[in-house]
């Protein structure tokens, strides 16, 4: 299985440019290390200032790799740079994605909803949080065509508050354990993009989110049902005592992507089921399947799986 690595630029000065199939990190004209190229899922830049030609940039689209730049501070992502050549369909499928019929967008989101509902209710009841299982397994099966009842929106305070305590607040700005989310977000957002482009999609092109400031819409739809296993890492790291945002943190929120899950009846990979999830609702576009589904991963196999080796 090729690995699905996160590379972040957090120093200023650093330098990157493309040798032979790997990406090369410098400063002040010495190697500090290199990446493969075609293990990478995306390209993270926290810092103030880097530096990176037009070849560099290029490679990163003939390998799908989108650029995310973020702010320094809250590590939101404020743009992105994604390849534009990453299916061979890709005409036929961003037409199909443009024309979509509102009511089958709908019907997209309405099972994106429910996906993330029934995974919040799942990790909660990973953590033995029964009551808010309950509540939030209920909620997902009263979603709605579009969610007109905001069922997700409503589930937000109990969720948090289940997971995190009643004096946690989820808030973007805030430099607790938000900056954590925060990152781990952005890694999952980062996949997500480079999964949307490789299905033929465009990220900008939204099923739900539709703000006009927003260049990566659907990006932020489908990345929804996944943000639960962001949210075990944090738990994770806040059990361990340590909730700033050091190298070592960093690193572990980056292995989300790799973690393993029996999810339905197979070891999967979160990157991998983003990018399934990315192909499927291209088929739905197309036509070539009635129904968009995501599938979730139960309470009792939300404990990592290590295979030998690891």
């Amino acid at each position: 299985m090729k690995e699905c690595r996160i590379l972040e630029i957090s120093q200023d000065g650093r330098t990157l440019a493309v040798e032979r199939g790997f990406v090369v990190i410098k400063e002040k004209g010495e190697e500090l290390g290199r990446v493969e190229l075609d293990t990478l899922a995306g390209v993270i830049c926290t810092s103030n200032w880097s530096m990176l030609g037009s070849p560099t940039i290029n490679k990163l689209a003939e390998y799908n790799i989108p650029l995310v730049v973020c702010d320094k501070r809250t590590k939101v992502p404020s743009s992105a740079l994604i390849p534009l050549d990453a299916n061979w369909r890709q005409g036929d499928v961003l037409e199909a994605q443009a024309r979509c019929a509102i009511p089958k967008n709908k019907s997209a989101w309405q099972t994106i909803v429910k996906a993330k509902l029934a995974q919040q209710a799942q990790t909660l009841k990973f953590f033995g949080k029964d009551i808010g299982y309950e509540i939030l397994s209920n909620l997902a099966t009263k979603v709605k065509s579009g969610d007109p009842e905001n069922l997700e929106g409503r589930s937000a305070a109990i969720y948090w508050r289940e997971l995190m305590g009643k004096s946690f607040r989820r808030n973007r700005d805030a430099e607790d354990e938000n900056v954590l989310f925060n990152y781990g977000y952005t890694i999952l957002r980062a996949c997500t993009i480079r999964a949307i482009c490789v299905a033929g999609m465009h990220p900008s092109l939204g099923i739900h989110h539709r703000s006009a400031t927003n260049t990566h819409r659907l990006s932020d739809d489908l990345i929804e049902p996944f943000r639960c296993f962001v949210d075990l890492r944090v738990k994770e790291i806040s059990k361990d005592g340590d909730t700033r945002l050091t190298a070592e943190n960093r690193k572990r929120l980056s292995a989300v992507l790799l973690d393993r899950y029996f999810r339905k009846d197979c070891i999967t990979t979160v990157a991998q089921m983003i990018t399934d999830t990315a192909i499927g609702l291209a088929k739905y576009y197309l036509d070539e399947t009635k129904n968009f589904q995501i599938d979730i991963v139960k309470a009792s196999y939300l404990n990592r799986i290590t295979l030998n080796g690891d």
